[in-house]
């Protein structure tokens, strides 16, 4: 995965798209039959309202979404640790049930040689959502930095509120507003904030530093323009909806897949591979 190009002085960024969760099957039999119809078409706006009232506004991994976080781990975990050496690797994760669940056996994994940061600049686009009104709203139910903290002991919650109520507190997030929240991370993947403790360990000379995003396809897809300065078509974009498959130009990441970038001291951003996914143990036994 790390490849024969990576610079000791690189920030090596691994992102992560979530396991597979109740949502992904349900959208998928929702949207499926009006893929290629028109956003205002007679379909398409019923498909829009049955997903709206069918979803889950932080859904859960599916037994098949816990599968493959694991698999992930045991792919990702030995590689990370090989070529972090004794620097420690820093997890950051999206509040969202789902990334959560996938973030659990990736840390159990990499132990003591990993911190695990819950980052609430990092989740899904759109936010947590429900429908009221027929339209987009929020913020919908999601746990609270207390939920967390109980549910995944060792995960550092210091950046989410801290008072009684779900992590969440927003309306529907736009498509506008979520480039905007790409650009920040961006910066901050770029910031001394995540330099320094490469800095602080420059003598070191046989291993890379590492930091790794736990998140969301859309965000993935967000980010990796940001980084790039590739400009999305505002003209695609659409009211009370947000919109990815349809853009000019579109990276994937599958469930339980993930995007390795390494970004410079200058900034400058080498891509080493988006959308790598580990293979399940039921391949490997086969093999």
């Amino acid at each position: 995965m790390a490849g024969s190009a990576l610079s000791l002085g690189d920030l090596n960024v691994l992102l992560v798209r979530h396991g597979e969760s109740l949502n992904n099957p349900l959208m998928a039999k929702i949207f499926a039959p009006v893929v290629d119809e028109a956003p205002a078409s007679l379909r398409r706006r019923e498909a829009e309202a049955r997903w709206l009232a069918e979803r889950h506004s932080d859904p859960a991994l599916t037994t098949r979404g816990v599968e493959e976080a694991e698999d992930l781990a045991k792919a990702s975990a030995p590689m990370l640790l090989r070529s972090a050496g004794s620097r420690l690797i820093r997890v950051f994760v999206s509040p969202f049930m789902r990334t959560l669940q996938t973030a659990m056996p990736l840390a159990q994994a990499l132990g003591s040689s990993c911190s695990v940061e819950v980052h609430p600049d990092l989740f899904e686009v759109g936010g947590v959502y429900i429908e009221r009104h027929g339209q987009r709203d929020g913020p919908g139910e999601c746990l609270g930095a207390k939920d967390i903290e109980r549910l995944f002991p060792g995960f550092v919650t210091k950046r989410l509120p801290q008072s009684p109520g779900g992590w969440y507190r927003a309306s529907w997030e736009s498509d506008a507003a979520a480039r905007q929240r790409a650009a920040q991370i961006a910066r901050w993947l770029r910031s001394a904030e995540l330099r320094k403790a490469a800095d602080d360990e420059r003598l070191q000379t046989t291993s890379t530093s590492w930091v790794v995003l736990v998140i969301h396809g859309h965000l993935i897809d967000l980010l990796l323009k940001a980084l790039l300065g590739i400009v999305d078509d505002i003209s695609v974009d659409q009211p009370n909806t947000n919109v990815l498959a349809e853009r000019p130009v579109v990276f994937f990441t599958p469930n339980a897949a993930t995007a390795h970038v390494s970004i410079r001291r200058d900034g400058g951003v080498a891509i080493h591979h988006v959308g790598r996914r580990a293979p399940s143990q039921s391949t490997l036994s086969k093999l």
